[in-house]
This record gives C-alpha cells, sequence and structure tokens, in this order.
C-alpha cells in the first residue's frame, strides 16, 4: 500500500460547498490502494483498500442494494439523489420521539441483516488498517450507545445506500468526533464517480469492492459525475457511519414509555386549551 504524505490545502470553502464535484477539481486520480498521511498532524486521514477476499459478501450486499426501495430527494443544491438509510434512528420530535431501527428493518430484516453484515466487513477492515483508531471508536461506541442500538461488536450504529448518486462537495454532520466513516463502493459498468478531495488535491477511483475510511467531518468531499456504460450499470456506496445523538438514546421500553409521557403531556396541554407548540 502507497503511504502518501500531503499538506492540506486552504481553499475557499464557499466555492466548493454545494458546488457539484468535478474531476478537473483535483490534479491527480488514484486507483491503487494507499494510505493519506496529513503533513502538518502526522496524523493518517483516510485509507483506500481493494480486498481481494470475502467476494461473497460483497455480491450479497450488491444483489441487496440492486433489491432495496429506495427514495428519492432533491438537494438545495437541485441535484436529485436516491438513497434509502438503514440500522438506528435518533430522536425526531416530529416523525417518532423515540430511539429504534429504521423502516427497512421491518420490511425487510433479510435485507437489513445483509447490510448490517456489510458494517461487519467493514469493520473488520477497519480495524486491520487502523487498530488503535477502531479500538478506540468500538470502545466509545459500547461505552455511549446502549445495546439495543448497536450492531453486534461493529462501532458503526446507521447506514446510507446511495444509488448512482453523484454529490456535491459537504462534509458530513451528527457523527461521533475523530472516528472514520466506512463507505463501500459496489458497481458495474460505470465510469467516472471518483470521490473527489480537493483539500488534498486528489480524486479517489473508488473501484468496485472497494472500501474507503475517513472522516467526512472534516474532509471535504463530493463525488464527480457518474457516466452509465451499460443498460444495467449502477453504482451503489455503503457508508456505515456514528451517530452521536444516538448517545441519548434510552433502552427501548425506556424510550417508548418517555415518548408515550411525553404525548400524554402534550394532549393535557391541549384539552385545558393550552398553546402547543
Amino acid at each position: 500500500m502507497q503511504t502518501l504524505v500531503i499538506e492540506k490545502k486552504k481553499i475557499d470553502l464557499k466555492k466548493f460547498i454545494q458546488k457539484r464535484a468535478s474531476e478537473n477539481d483535483c490534479s491527480v486520480l488514484f486507483k491503487d490502494e494507499f494510505k493519506l498521511v496529513d503533513k502538518a498532524t502526522d496524523r493518517v486521514v483516510c485509507v483506500y483498500i481493494k480486498p481481494t477476499e470475502d467476494e461473497q459478501t460483497f455480491s450479497s450486499i450488491f444483489d441487496t442494494c440492486l433489491n432495496v426501495k429506495y427514495t428519492e430527494s432533491i438537494r438545495t443544491s437541485g441535484l436529485k439523489t436516491t438513497s434509502r438509510i438503514f440500522g438506528y434512528n435518533p430522536r425526531n420530535a416530529i416523525r417518532k420521539d423515540f430511539c429504534s431501527a429504521t423502516s427497512l428493518a421491518a420490511e425487510n430484516p433479510e435485507m437489513h441483516a445483509k447490510l448490517i453484515k456489510g458494517g461487519a466487513l467493514a469493520a473488520k477492515y477497519y480495524a486491520l488498517t487502523n487498530k488503535e483508531l477502531y479500538e478506540e471508536h468500538l470502545k466509545t461506541t459500547k461505552e455511549k450507545i446502549v445495546s439495543d442500538y448497536r450492531f453486534a461488536d461493529v462501532p458503526f450504529t446507521s447506514g446510507i445506500i446511495n444509488d448512482n448518486n453523484p454529490l456535491c462537495y459537504h462534509f458530513d454532520s451528527g457523527n461521533f468526533n475523530n472516528v472514520w466513516s466506512a463507505m463501500i463502493v459496489l458497481k458495474k459498468h460505470i465510469g467516472g464517480g471518483y470521490l473527489s478531495m480537493p483539500e488534498y488535491d486528489i480524486n479517489c477511483e473508488v473501484a468496485d469492492r472497494s472500501i474507503f475510511y475517513f472522516d467526512g467531518q472534516s474532509i471535504l468531499h463530493g463525488v464527480t459525475p457518474i457516466s452509465k456504460l451499460a443498460p444495467d450499470s449502477r453504482r451503489f456506496s455503503i457508508v456505515y457511519y456514528s451517530l452521536k445523538s444516538m448517545w441519548n438514546c434510552q433502552p427501548l421500553r425506556e424510550e417508548v414509555a418517555r415518548a408515550r409521557m411525553r404525548r400524554e403531556a402534550v394532549e393535557m396541554r391541549r384539552l385545558k386549551g393550552e398553546k402547543v407548540k
């Protein structure tokens, strides 16, 4: 594996945030495995690997992604994206005021289990590429998040499948601080779709059956335009991450009881004619 020592450039973030990523934004395209070390901090900030094992698991995840029902949304940039979340959700005062598994877990437990197995695969290589950070990440997850909302012996709480999505430049948000997310890429008959990191002047190919590890909260990143080279072209990026808001979750029964009490309090105020926000 090649080690790259690169100084992080100071760029005008306003010119990049929510701008559509382009291959021309970075001068170098890496297709081989690498480890990127930030020159100023001497820290490994990302790792790109192309495992030669676990073909069956990769194939199973790809087949699962082909059959998942996706939702479409329009981002503020006007870019349409197709995706589906899985794993666990924190409280949402408007939609569901208690921590829970995502809807995919109820709709199709078998599919959900296969995606969780992908998290175990990502965790395995995480431990091999950065053992110290992995162990600290896993320790934090076990200390801060009750077992009802954890993948067994995996540091991640949640995930998202992106289906053929070019992505504008952005920083991730809401995750644990100073740990890595894992992005598994599975694709067929695709051109482009590079992971672009302009602060380091790097495009990464993210090949089929590859995994990219990094802290998306500290590195600006986007996905360049995707070219479909055949009728059955597909590019999935399955991102596993750890939501800090899950630290507030209580065991499931306590979460449901809390939500009922809060709902009852709201309805009592309404009966009394009080204004409810």
